[in-house]
């Protein structure tokens, strides 16, 4: 999940539910948006990384490897 861009969860409500925020390695630089991306009028993140996110990006990942 190295390449998954990190983020601080600053006033998100869905921080504790996402991987930007809960799978942080302090012992190593990563990339984190400048500004968390929550959206406060639809209290939603166009961003969010979860579990489900996770397993759809390992069902595409494994779609789209060449089969020959």
């Amino acid at each position: 999940m190295e390449e998954l861009t990190k983020c601080t969860g600053e006033d998100c409500l869905l921080k504790y539910e996402c991987h930007r925020f809960t799978k942080i390695d302090y012992h190593k630089e990563e990339v984190f948006f400048v500004i968390p991306p929550f959206n406060y009028k639809i209290e939603t993140c166009q961003y969010i990384w979860n579990d489900n996110a996770e397993e759809l990006f390992k069902g595409l990942k494994r779609l789209s490897k060449p089969t020959n």
